[in-house]
């Protein structure tokens, strides 16, 4: 499974869909972006907590996935296809989904650029 940033974030913050989250990812092998990486310290940059413990609880738990040519090429075509569905989507979304289509796992998360999107565990 791909634990998307929001998932991770979700989980640090101990907000109520934590438990969710840690039901859905038990027994599970777990991978994440390596850009998650840099979304999850952006997150503790702005909120005054320090990062080195968040990045390394997600890298001892997780297998981080990093960002090759082919999967940055497919991303930037699929951003045109998810605006039109959601009109927030980013590009940095956009190669985290496109990791989890090319991978063949699914997406773990709650950020609603991704609801109703094929191979995606929503959480509400």
């Amino acid at each position: 499974m791909l634990v998307d940033s929001w998932a991770w974030i979700e989980l640090f913050k101990k907000s109520p869909s934590c438990h969710e989250i840690e039901r859905l990812l038990r027994g599970r092998k777990l991978f994440a972006s390596v850009l998650s990486l840099a979304e999850v310290a952006h997150w503790c940059s702005r909120n005054f907590v320090p990062a080195e413990e968040y990045l390394k609880a997600i890298k001892e738990n997780a297998t981080i996935l990093f960002v090759h040519d082919e999967i940055a090429g497919e991303a930037g075509i699929r951003l045109s296809r998810l605006k039109n569905i959601s009109p927030g989507f980013g590009m940095i979304d956009s190669i985290i989904y496109t990791q989890a289509i090319s991978t063949g796992l699914p997406l773990l998360t709650g950020d609603p650029h991704f609801k109703n999107l094929p191979g995606v565990e929503f959480i509400q």
